[in-house]
């Protein structure tokens, strides 16, 4: 019998946590004799895909939903995996035994509670997707097809992408989409096209820094938000770039900065007033003791606004693929490659 590490998994079905027990029990369980290393969040998708890429995933998880709470370890022996598993229900019972906050302060077990203890506070709420959770999204799909729609109809070819990486639903849909169409298209986009930075501003500016480095240039480029947007336009035109004759840039959401800069900002619209406005009544709805369905409703459409950032390639090479949108092959396209920085 191999004394090597070892790879556990255990599925608790419908034991939801929030993110603050979750990295509590992590941290407890990875201070335990004999763990490697822990994992424990709830079993979304891509939060099992996360495990799976560091290794921490086992067949034991197969199956998992959404709404289950997974805890993956790796440990030294199987006999410190088990112990270390056989102690979560004591970590956590540790943690409720001593509580978060000051001595004597209450903590509220419901959104009722709390607006008693503070009804002149004014209330934000932020979730994720789940089974306890109504949903309300806008479009995040049809926002990365409609900014590659856009670029292989003014005749882009060479196409590249900057996003997060990042288990944030909207962005992972943003970026699924744009991909979707370009493989629909026959476009295959290069692994150096590829880049993987925070959603920010100068995030942004390293990534079109590293494009614009590259012997071959992508002539299109889609920004997952209007932040990065603007860090690879500034980046861009501090490089010498004309915007968009040598070079154009999508962004997503429609901020107001989106107008502001120069060339103003072509970009993906999300209905940002709507969804606040949705979200407010699903949460009146619910207060006033209605059960909400956690599945969202239709997610409200985006839509492209056409401004100074995107124009027709000029002296571009010849095309990569078919040259011809929706001529190509499906084989010609990926999925996501693998992510650079």
């Amino acid at each position: 019998m191999s004394g090597g590490p070892v790879v556990r998994t255990e599925v608790r079905p419908g034991a939801y946590y929030d993110s603050v027990v979750l990295m509590q029990l992590q941290r407890g369980l990875s201070a335990l004799p004999g763990v490697l290393d822990a994992g424990v969040v709830m079993a979304t998708l891509a939060n099992r895909e996360i495990l799976a890429a560091s290794g921490l995933l086992s067949p034991e998880a197969d199956g998992a939903e959404a709404g289950d709470l997974l805890i993956a370890l790796r440990a030294e022996s199987e006999a410190a995996a088990g112990e270390a598993l056989a102690g979560v229900d004591a970590l956590l019972r540790q943690r409720r035994a001593s509580g978060s906050g000051s001595p004597g302060e209450y903590r509220p077990r419901s959104l009722e509670g709390a607006i008693r203890q503070l009804p002149e506070a004014q209330w934000v709420l932020v979730s994720v997707p789940g089974r306890y959770a109504a949903g309300v999204a806008s479009d995040a799909l049809a926002a990365g097809r409609l900014a590659a729609e856009h670029l292989l109809a003014l005749g882009h070819r060479r196409l590249a992408f900057i996003g997060p990486a990042t288990d944030v639903h909207g962005f992972r849909m943003r970026e699924r989409g744009f991909f979707q169409a370009l493989r629909e298209a026959g476009m295959p986009l290069p692994h150096e096209w590829l880049r993987r930075v925070p959603p920010t501003v100068s995030g942004g500016q390293r990534a079109m820094k590293a494009l614009l480095a590259s012997a071959d240039r992508p002539t299109g480029v889609f920004c997952a938000n209007d932040l990065i947007a603007m860090g690879a336009l500034k980046a861009a035109l501090t490089a010498g770039a004309a915007v968009p004759r040598d070079l154009s840039i999508v962004g997503c959401d429609d901020i107001e900065m989106a107008s502001v800069v120069t060339p103003e900002l072509t970009t993906v619209a999300v209905p940002a007033r709507e969804l606040g406005a949705r979200a407010a009544r699903l949460l009146l709805r619910q207060l006033d003791g209605e059960q909400i369905a956690a599945k969202p409703a239709r997610p409200l459409p985006v839509r492209l606004v056409r401004r100074g950032t995107t124009a027709e390639p000029q002296g571009t090479a010849e095309p990569q693929g078919t040259g011809n949108r929706g001529q190509g092959t499906a084989g010609q396209a990926s999925e996501p490659p693998e992510p650079s920085t």
